[in-house]
């Protein structure tokens, strides 16, 4: 599953609990929360850890309020 594939349909796949598309949307989407919680909240390596663990706990736990696929990158960096 390459770059191609929108953020969106990764979403939409995961609604549909799709474990793969559930993995690629993390892979995609690491650095840039990771970025937010150690250079965004200079955070340092481990609570930044922390901070990416519980954003994607979050995520998969709330996926089902995101009103628009498209939406799913603001949407992370609120969470």
């Amino acid at each position: 599953m390459g770059q191609t594939v929108s953020a969106a349909q990764l979403v939409a796949r995961c609604r549909n609990g799709d474990q793969e598309a559930w993995t690629a949307l993390v892979e995609r989407f690491s650095r840039y929360v990771y970025a937010i919680a150690s250079q965004g909240f200079r955070l340092r390596d481990h609570d930044a850890e922390d901070v990416f663990q519980e954003v994607f706990a979050r995520v998969y736990e709330r996926l089902d309020t995101l009103r628009s696929d498209e939406a799913f990158q603001p949407w992370i960096a609120q969470l």
